[in-house]
């Protein structure tokens, strides 16, 4: 028999993806599935379970929003455990760039358990701190302004999705000022870029979308082994509200105050004696303050029920 790790959010989606928990899990065992409900009463206690549990399961299956999915990826990444994903929170960036069945919990577990024998392999980001703690990531890292605003979307209840790092950004900006960073950056065993600099906006991107369907890199894609590295230079608080609407579909690629560089291996540490980057975070998750080491690591992650773009 089919053994399924299931871990749900009950607070995705404003309370929503309880819901969404139960039909999924109803909808395994309706399939004969032996479930196990690995969920808990904090992010930490579920990642523990699940992590516990591992070596037991045919795969994982999380419900809930991109930080429930930053979960199951601790879980599933560099093993052969695979990744479903049930999306029921408030943006679903990376579920959205997977093109996962949202719209029924009942389909969508039928999709998982489809493919299961023929999961599909992604990259996958991995960030290590000076301490030797590691997290992976599915979709985003941010370290400057993006990642203050996460910081603060994190703690508001509404509003959702999109229009809640649009109020974040709009809380942030009164006392932003930009941030010194050392960046370095490699493909391939070569330095593509390598600068300390002052800058608004650092993110590492492997899927491409944050914020509720901001797309911070149009072309990333996260099947060609690498990662994309996505600098702002010091702007004013004038001009971040200017270059704003270019952002929310993705025009700021082409504007000169925005770089994107190709790396599989990324180096950010704050400069020294400069203003310090806010704590880094990862698919909207906090990892800590820099500095960070990142690298891809290819096929590292097995996806169920999803279609790539």
């Amino acid at each position: 028999m089919t053994r399924v790790g299931l871990v749900a959010n009950p607070a995705a989606n404003s309370g929503r993806g309880g819901g969404a928990g139960t039909r999924a899990l109803r909808a395994l065992q309706d399939r004969g599935v032996d479930v196990l409900d690995l969920s808990g009463p904090s992010w930490s206690r579920a990642l523990s379970n699940a992590l516990d549990a591992r070596t037991q399961l045919d795969a994982l299956v999380v419900v809930g929003g991109d930080g429930t999915v930053h979960l199951g990826v601790q879980v599933c990444a560099n093993t052969d455990v695979p990744l479903g994903i049930v999306p029921a929170g408030s943006g679903n960036d990376f579920a959205s760039v997977m093109r996962a069945p949202a719209a029924d919990v009942s389909d969508t577990v039928d999709s998982i358990l489809a493919s299961l024998q023929e999961p599909t392999p992604v990259d996958v980001g991995q960030t290590r701190r000076n301490d030797g703690h590691t997290r992976w990531f599915a979709g985003v890292l941010s370290a400057g302004i993006d990642a203050a605003i996460a910081e603060r979307g994190r703690r508001m209840r509404f509003p959702r999705g999109s229009l809640k790092y649009k109020a974040a950004v709009v809380g942030e900006l009164p006392v932003f000022r930009p941030y010194d960073i050392d960046i370095h950056a490699s493909l391939d065993g070569h330095t593509v870029y390598a600068h300390s600099q002052s800058c608004t906006l650092v993110a590492i991107s492997n899927s491409g979308l944050l914020g509720g369907g901001i797309p911070i890199s149009p072309k990333s894609s996260v099947t060609d082994g690498a990662l994309e590295l996505v600098i702002a230079d010091a702007l004013t608080r004038r001009e971040i509200v200017g270059i704003f609407p270019a952002l929310l579909r993705g025009a700021h690629i082409d504007d000169p105050r925005v770089q994107v560089i190709s790396a599989d291996q990324v180096t950010i540490a704050p400069s020294r004696g400069g203003t310090l980057p806010p704590v880094a975070s990862a698919d909207g998750e906090p990892i800590g303050h820099l500095p960070v080491d990142v690298r891809v690591l290819p096929g590292g992650l097995r996806l169920l029920g999803l279609q790539r773009h």
